[in-house]
């Protein structure tokens, strides 16, 4: 009993040493009010009753820092700052996190319609993708999700297959003669071949959903209805790590369909009175430019189905750019202007 008694007084001295304090604060100071990317912050710990203070050790992201660190090798989003302090033999941990914003305004474009092309009214576009100068389409809805070949000049769908009516199909990304296709909230994914042929299924991991793909070749990137863009091995699946996607002023949700061009991400954001791109560094998230498409919509059919814009695909082999909605009668082929 007595040597019982000595373990749990052990073990009860030993999580008194590990708790926060509230004599402790850990504080993060900024000269500006939004932190931003290449800014200089200094991390603070006040001590309310002057308790002596053997050494303190600082980190963010688990990674150990000083107490000024300037953030020009920081993605943006949300970073987790830890403190150890130790005083008197005890060791006490504080926890606080600060967002880091872009440096930069984002660049508005506009666009011009350079021509127009029939499109499926019914297809409720979730994924648009040229490969090897064919258009493959995602469509989505419980029980209407398709996975098909376009010939987008025409509007012809060359080929269809129907995707089981438990799974709201999203957005596609091909890469290595692979369809890679993502369901909404069923948490997994599916591979195909070009010529539509089931191959296997994927699963996610920490991404909340499935919403739009895209690749560069190296990485298969997916956004998931928040503010993040996951990044995949492209081999297994896995998702490796993320990246928020931020303005100078506000993190930018609902993510939707995504297109890899010229060494940026293009993608659509779900708004429902505003038809807008938004060019991304995948890098870190900087949100470089926004393209405005307001007009776009009033040049298509009016029907009750009618929704968002959604849908972005990059020729390569003619460098042309496409876009178009869901429910949409139409695809447009356009160009950006400043």
């Amino acid at each position: 009993m007595k040597q019982l008694l000595l373990i749990l007084s052990l073990f009860l001295i030993s999580n008194c040493q590990n708790n926060n304090s509230k004599d402790f604060k850990l504080k993060i100071q900024s000269s500006n009010k939004t932190i931003k990317l290449n800014d200089t912050i200094n991390i603070v710990i006040s001590n309310k009753k002057d308790i002596l203070i053997d050494s303190i050790k600082l980190f963010i992201n688990d990674k150990s820092v000083k107490k000024e660190v300037i953030l020009n090798d920081y993605i943006l989003g949300n970073h987790n700052v830890k403190a150890f302090i130790y005083s008197n033999g005890k060791s006490f941990t504080l926890n606080e996190s600060f967002d880091i914003y872009s440096n930069i305004t984002p660049t508005l474009y506009r666009y011009k319609i350079i021509n127009e092309f029939k499109h499926d009214d019914k297809a409720y576009t979730q994924g648009l993708e040229f490969y090897n100068d064919l258009l493959y389409e995602s469509t989505g809805l419980n029980g209407k999700s398709t996975l098909r070949k376009v010939n987008y000049k025409t509007g012809e769908v060359l080929k269809s297959i129907d995707i089981d009516s438990k799974y709201f199909a999203e957005g596609i990304t091909i890469l290595n003669d692979n369809i890679y296709q993502l369901t909404w909230k069923n948490q997994i994914g599916f591979i195909y071949n070009t010529d539509l042929e089931y191959k296997r299924s994927f699963n996610y991991g920490k991404s909340i959903q499935g919403w739009g793909l895209c690749n560069d070749g190296e990485f298969i990137y997916k956004s998931d209805g928040t503010n993040k863009i996951w990044l995949l091995d492209k081999d297994t699946l896995k998702e490796i790590r993320n990246i928020e996607v931020m303005t100078n002023k506000s993190k930018i949700k609902n993510i939707n369909e995504l297109e890899y061009i010229n060494g940026k991400i293009y993608a659509n954001t779900y708004q429902l009175n505003r038809d807008v791109v938004i060019i991304i560094n995948p890098n870190n998230g900087v949100v470089e430019g926004v393209i405005d498409f307001t007009g776009i919509r009033d040049l298509v059919k009016k029907s009750p189905d009618l929704d968002v814009m959604n849908g972005i695909a990059y020729n390569p082999k003619t460098n042309k750019l496409y876009v178009t909605g869901k429910n949409w009668n139409k695809i447009f082929e356009i160009k950006i202007v400043d």
